[in-house]
């Protein structure tokens, strides 16, 4: 081995190493993203927790954070939240699966998610909606509860659960995971299998957002397209995380 090869692999095997440990963590982050997914699920068919709990005036708002915070606080997608945080290492580790592949592409995937996950997250209005209910029971005169209900309703606007405020936080960080389902696709680290399955099912995911967002009582029909929607992203997430876990571990290159 001449020193030129041997200088080259001191300098790359380091970065081979991280990158390594990044797969790892991206699978374990994939399946604490699927946890979530199932939890947010499961609370939805809970009795008490459906999506037509979710309250239609500020004043309701201002009493479902008071009587049940943790109810009001899933309604104001802040398990959404904690679930995007999760998928960042996750999109990261994909990043590098495929950055020797399609770099550009890989990229633009990355960045696009992590745009639309940062204006999720910054639109995001839970923590503030629950301090102002605080605020709101608080108060006895009429000229200060209409003050906090003010404010309350730019809040709403500005992030609640399908309003216009959080849909293109929603809507980018889709078109993000579409992209990179798409790079899966041409990569083949993946299989073509795990490749479709994460872009047919973000783009059901997608359908709903649209229609929740832009189209009045299209509930019923919207829930019907998110639930296969759904359903194949939880096995999107699980297909993830077996690859990630097997590159981490070395035994895939």
């Amino acid at each position: 081995m001449t020193r030129t090869e041997q200088e080259n692999i001191t300098h790359i095997a380091p970065t081979d190493i991280s990158w390594h440990k990044m797969y790892l963590l991206g699978g374990i982050m994939a399946l604490l993203v699927l946890v979530g997914t199932l939890i947010d699920i499961s609370l939805t068919m809970m009795p008490g927790w459906e999506v037509t709990t979710i309250p239609t005036t500020i004043q309701s708002w201002f009493t479902q954070l008071e009587v049940n915070p943790m109810l009001g606080l899933r309604n104001l997608d802040l398990l959404n939240v904690i679930i995007s945080l999760l998928q960042i290492p996750m999109f990261l580790a994909l990043y590098g699966v495929h950055r020797k592949l399609n770099q550009s592409f890989a990229m633009l995937a990355l960045v696009v998610w992590l745009i639309g996950t940062v204006l999720f997250i910054s639109s995001n209005t839970a923590l503030s909606m629950l301090e102002l209910s605080r605020q709101y029971s608080s108060l006895v005169t009429e000229s200060q509860q209409a003050k906090i209900e003010a404010a309350g309703v730019a809040h709403l606007a500005r992030g609640a659960h399908g309003s216009m405020g959080a849909f293109m936080g929603f809507f980018l960080s889709s078109i993000g995971t579409l992209i990179i389902g798409f790079v899966m696709l041409q990569g083949k680290v993946f299989s073509r299998v795990a490749a479709w399955v994460g872009i047919v099912g973000i783009a059901l995911l997608m359908i709903y957002t649209i229609g929740n967002t832009f189209i009045s009582n299209a509930g019923e029909i919207m829930l019907i397209i998110a639930m296969p929607g759904g359903i194949l992203m939880i096995a999107w997430y699980i297909m993830v995380a077996i690859k990630l876990f097997k590159l981490g571990s070395g035994r895939e290159e």
